[in-house]
């Protein structure tokens, strides 16, 4: 239960503000160097009929010119304004272990449903450009039809390996994924297959499917969800290459070698937990500083929970809570846990990223609001289930950055090339409806921030 107080200025103690200023130095950037490159954006007249109502400006800048090696910079501008004035610089960097030196490569781009009717990008009029430079304009216009995939590729056959469930058949592949292919030109059915194996929380499962998958001979396999599906696949196969979209830390689990340098068949996104969930604990004392005693709901058979329940004792211990960890193996622990959060007095409920706890966020949304508990978890779609808040990275640009490596892949770059990549934007929502039958005010500093507000 919350308890009021007029306590407030706790996140205003200088050895706080340091401390979280230490927890979050994964998530934050370089100042502003003085080395730049800018320009300005404008729209061909052949691309204006096809750029979508609210468009997605993409700048890229490389290293190289070949398009097959990593970009060390893409640049996500929603709702753009044409013309559009731009500016790089260090800060933007997305690809860890790069420098903003020398020449980059540039091309700017806008998103659009489909690749049928050819591309609307640009490049600057002479490439590289030098870092340091000013009026490297690019002209945005509809190029032609890409080559199709089926050109590339024959059958290009691709396994889904996933930890968790589907809330659909057992056969379905997200929509966000399959939407994120057809912006690299793959249509499903067409140009792409998939072989979708779902665990359904069931971890004994997935070194089964996981042989089952490489049987098939997929050409290459996405393993998401959570580490764990990783592991499978890796013990699976040392010559298909395996693409990561699973919310864990492969660095720190040993999926990887390193961001820059993974190493064998395995590549993808990697996801800093330890930061995130601290950053999830900081939101919660932001939003209701009385709050002095965290539930956590956390899964043992994740092999990612526990070095998060580690890693999260010093930013508890700097915004001064008590976390209370509470195990959760399956949707029948649910009642007990809450009833164990409430007997041990927990003010609020961070519950981790994991398939199975993502997979019925409903329910756990509706307990939290029956035991009067403000919950935080990762992706938007708790928070539209009526818990509190979420915090974390987007599902659309997981699924972008997963289908942009096996884009890479299948056109001709190595896994063992291509450095491991971290999120580089992260979304908060915050659902006022929930507040209200909470009896919660959230401050207007926490609000402001909002990506999303649910009312």
């Amino acid at each position: 239960m919350i308890r009021h107080s007029r306590v407030r200025g706790l996140l205003a103690a200088a050895g706080i503000v340091a401390g979280l200023q230490a927890l979050t130095a994964l998530m934050s950037v370089a100042p502003a160097q003085d080395a730049a490159i800018s320009g300005t954006i404008t729209l061909d007249a052949s691309a204006k009929s096809r750029v979508p109502t609210a468009p997605l400006l993409v700048i890229i800048a490389s290293k190289s010119a070949d398009s097959r090696r990593a970009p060390i910079i893409v640049k996500r501008i929603p709702d753009a304004t044409l013309p559009f004035a731009y500016k790089l610089t260090e800060e933007d960097i997305t690809l860890v272990g790069s420098t903003f030196d020398g020449s980059l490569y540039l091309r700017a781009r806008i998103e659009t449903s489909g690749t049928a009717d050819g591309r609307l990008e640009g490049t600057p009029a002479r490439n590289p450009i030098a870092v340091g430079s000013a009026g490297a304009d690019i002209a945005i216009t509809s190029l032609g039809a890409p080559v199709a995939t089926s050109q590339v590729t024959q059958s290009l056959r691709v396994g889904l390996l996933w930890s968790g469930s589907t809330p659909f058949d057992p056969w379905s592949v997200p929509e966000g994924l399959r939407r994120a292919f057809r912006e690299f030109g793959y249509v499903d059915g067409q140009d792409i297959v998939f072989e979708p194996r779902y665990a359904e929380g069931n971890y004994d499962r997935l070194p089964d499917l996981a042989a089952g998958l490489v049987g098939l001979k997929v050409d290459l396999i996405l393993a998401g969800g959570d580490s764990a599906s990783v592991q499978a696949a890796k013990s699976a196969t040392k010559t298909t290459p395996i693409v990561m979209m699973a919310l864990a830390d492969t660095v720190q689990l040993g999926l990887v070698s390193s961001l820059a340098q993974p190493g064998g068949n395995v590549t993808g996104l990697s996801f800093p937990l330890v930061a995130i969930a601290g950053k999830q604990l900081e939101l919660l004392k932001q939003t209701i500083p009385e709050v002095s005693r965290v539930g956590v709901l956390w899964n043992p058979a994740n092999p990612a929970h526990s070095p998060v329940l580690k890693g999260i004792k010093t930013a508890a211990q700097l915004l001064k809570v008590e976390l209370d960890p509470t195990e959760v193996r399956g949707p029948s622990d649910f009642e007990d846990a809450f009833a164990e959060m409430r007997k041990e007095r927990a003010d609020a409920v961070l519950v981790f990223w994991d398939p199975m706890l993502y997979a019925h966020g409903g329910q756990l949304a509706l307990l939290a609001l029956q035991n009067h508990l403000p919950t935080i978890s990762v992706y938007r779609e708790f928070a539209e289930a009526a818990g509190l808040l979420a915090y974390g990275p987007r599902l659309p640009d997981m699924f972008h950055g997963a289908a942009s490596y096996v884009d890479k892949i299948i056109r001709g770059a190595k896994p063992v090339d291509l450095p491991v990549e971290q999120p580089t934007r992260f979304e908060l929502v915050i659902n006022l409806a929930t507040a209200k039958a909470l009896g919660l005010t959230i401050p207007p500093f926490v609000l402001v921030r909002a990506d999303k507000v649910i009312r």
